[in-house]
């Protein structure tokens, strides 16, 4: 789960650089509530259960509810933007877990290539991670790649940039048991916000992070 991980996370800012260069991300403090906005709603409403219901497919090998899960995330990313980092960090997933156990790949990589979330359930499970450890790793790593590019952008200093990510890390052990008590009917909310800075992001003159 580590930010560095080559899958190309650390390459997008999910409409944080158009967010910063409108003035609604101007300091810490600003920062601190788009975050936490999108760990309230975002994470805990899309990400993380779906990871869920990816995991609990690959535990009962089954590739309709993988495929259908999948089909689901790509429909939650509201952008053209973030369906493509989807996308792409999906592929490179593939290819960083071929690497890593070939026979395990290959049997999903028509899957797993299409979002990154399937790629890190199916290894998980492989390897015997709990959904908890999974879910709560995938949060840290999230926030991290946030952080991060907050720091770059506004910028921010290093000592901020973790005392802001170590704020944030300190709501993840609940928004991880809220969405794991999610109704399925209840995943997958619209985030207005993210959806328009994401699409003005991608039409940014001038932007360090990927499109």
């Amino acid at each position: 789960m580590s930010p560095t991980l080559p899958i190309g996370g650390f390459t997008y800012s999910q409409g944080i650089e158009k967010a910063v260069e409108d003035g609604w991300i101007t300091d810490v403090d600003t920062a601190y509530e788009w975050l936490n906005g999108q760990l309230l709603y975002g994470l805990a409403y899309t990400d993380l259960p779906i990871l869920r219901k990816l995991y609990s497919a690959y535990k009962q090998n089954n590739r309709s509810e993988v495929l259908r899960w999948g089909q689901i995330l790509l429909a939650c990313r509201e952008t053209s933007e973030l369906r493509q980092e989807e996308i792409n960090r999906g592929r490179a997933l593939a290819r960083v877990l071929e690497s890593l156990d070939k026979s395990i790949a290959k049997e999903w990589e028509d899957l797993i290539s299409t979002n990154h979330l399937s790629g890190f359930a199916l290894i998980s499970h492989h390897w015997g991670i709990s959904i908890k450890d999974l879910l709560l790793s995938y949060s840290w790593s999230w926030l991290e790649n946030q952080v991060s590019a907050v720091v770059k952008i506004i910028p921010l200093g290093q000592t901020q940039g973790q005392q802001l990510l170590h704020k944030l890390i300190a709501m993840a052990p609940e928004i991880v048991n809220q969405s794991m008590l999610l109704d399925e009917k209840d995943i997958g909310l619209s985030q207005p916000a993210l959806a328009i800075v994401s699409s003005l992001h991608e039409t940014q003159y001038t932007r360090i992070f990927r499109s």
